[in-house]
């Protein structure tokens, strides 16, 4: 192999052994993965059960994982026994070497570590200085939820980071099995950043989440944090490049099943579609209202998403032997009682794989991968883990309060799925690490658009300089261009 990539997964789920996978293809790509609780399951190979990847007879030769792609979108099929070049338990092991993409696919939780103490052993290593880049090591981040990209940028200022939209059906089953729908798309693009312009200065308490290192206080620290504030844009960055699309859904999606304790399928079940619909909906729109407080146009994050992304759930999570033909256009129409209601039969093996890998007619294939799939926030609730409620439906509250914008379904999503929140980080902040950082977001302020405020004096300040309003209840001084939200009555 000449001039060897080394490529690390930090976080080797479904997700990233997926993408570990497709990159392997490339026969100049070496892949190091860190699976710490499911390193025993996957040590001696991993099985893939695909409706859309296939096993390839030898790797292909081709500069990006886009053009491995198109050798893999053909037949569905079963990959057994694969295995990365290398994979490690612990990032010790894994930090012997440089890397030029640190590929990030752990959940976002800020509430109990943040994403920039996760790579700190690789990011700060001697190692970092060493790859055949100028800027060091990129890192690629395959996560979830709305400013998760400014916490990194703010403790390591230099480092490119690359920002990922990630539409892929995929879960991690025991003895390292990952189950794998039809869907599968990678939206990608060079974070700039979020937020205003530079202030020119932190005021005391202001970085203090932001920047968990401590760089603003080290003698070249406010150079490097003035660098990472050059890079900071809107709110409305996070939304395009299909960003926008991803956060409706999770929004909505995956909180309802996270709450209902149900896979997407029984979420939109024909039995109780009438039912879950309509809040599916309204939680989609009270998203588009935030998202027009803080100045993103119908051009950008447009109305249609939301039915367009209802009707595309419905199409591909639905099943179909419930449905009566031809399927209403409007998601609004009730359906006759479903037989099946969502659920996978007894007799049906989870994870099972459709051979004919093609689909019916106009419609996708029906498949158990994807009829069983559940978000990541359901398997994280189920299996009393903390989950990702803070990027994906926090940071939106946040946002909301800032700009005075009423978000009730929302409101109630986070208050339901906080209570499991609370109790996981208790169980799972064993360290004192943990335990200190758990201490600071408590006392912390939301860091809303890049103003940069974690402390309690920091946050007033800094919503006073932006002109924001810190009125929270419904019919706030700022008026939402579009409809307003419904009172709960309309439910």
């Amino acid at each position: 192999m000449s001039n060897p990539i080394d490529v690390l997964i930090v976080g080797f789920g479904a997700v990233g052994t997926l993408y570990g996978y497709i990159l392997s293809q490339n026969a100049n790509v070496r892949i190091t993965a860190i699976a710490r609780s499911s390193y025993d399951a996957m040590k001696d190979g991993i099985e893939i059960r695909s409706d859309k990847l296939y096993a390839s007879s030898k790797p292909v030769s081709h500069p990006s994982a886009r053009v491995a792609l198109t050798h893999i979108a053909r037949n569905s099929g079963l990959i057994k026994a694969w295995k990365p070049y290398r994979l490690v338990r612990t990032a010790d092991e894994a930090n012997d070497r440089p890397y030029k993409y640190i590929i990030c696919t752990t959940k976002c939780l800020p509430d109990l570590l943040p994403t920039a103490s996760v790579l700190a052993p690789f990011l700060d290593s001697k190692y970092a200085d060493s790859v055949d880049l100028e800027d060091g090591p990129t890192v690629v981040l395959l996560q979830n939820g709305v400013g998760i990209e400014h916490p990194l940028a703010m403790a390591y200022p230099n480092t490119p980071i690359i920002s990922v939209v990630v539409w892929v059906g995929a879960n991690l089953l025991p003895g390292g099995v990952v189950t794998h729908g039809k869907m599968e798309e990678l939206i990608m693009g060079t974070f700039t950043g979020e937020g205003g312009a530079a202030t020119g200065s932190a005021e005391p308490g202001e970085s203090e989440y932001a920047d968990p290192h401590g760089y603003g206080q080290q003698p070249d620290g406010a150079d490097r944090l003035d660098e990472a504030n050059r890079r900071l844009k809107t709110f409305a960055d996070l939304v395009n490049n299909g960003g926008g699309e991803k956060n409706l859904w999770n929004a909505a999606f995956s909180s309802i099943c996270a709450m209902s304790r149900s896979p997407v399928s029984g979420v939109v079940a024909p039995a109780v579609l009438p039912y879950t619909l309509p809040v599916v909906r309204r939680t989609m729109l009270e998203v588009i209202y935030v998202a027009r407080a803080w100045g993103i146009t119908e051009e950008q994050l447009p109305l249609k998403l939301i039915d367009d992304t209802i009707k595309l759930t419905i199409h591909n999570y639905q099943r179909k032997a419930d449905v009566p033909s031809p399927v209403p256009e409007t998601p609004m129409t009730p359906f006759p009682t479903s037989r099946g209601y969502g659920f996978p039969d007894a007799s049906s093996p989870v994870g099972a794989v459709d051979s004919a890998g093609g689909d019916s007619g106009s419609g996708a294939a029906e498949t158990e991968a994807t009829m069983n799939f559940k978000p990541s926030m359901l398997l994280d609730v189920e299996a009393g883990r903390p989950a990702e409620l803070e990027p994906i439906i926090g940071s939106l509250l946040d946002r909301a309060r800032a700009k005075g914008v009423p978000t009730p379904r929302l409101d109630v999503a986070y208050s339901v799925l906080k209570v499991h929140q609370e109790m996981a980080i208790q169980t799972h902040a064993q360290s004192p690490q943990h335990q200190e950082h758990i201490k600071k977001w408590l006392a912390r302020k939301p860091n809303i658009g890049g103003l940069g405020a974690s402390g309690n004096k920091a946050w007033h300040q800094a919503v006073r300089r932006a002109g924001l309003t810190e009125n929270a209840l419904a019919g706030g001084k700022d008026k939402i261009p579009g409809k307003p939200v419904r009172s709960e009555n309309s439910l």
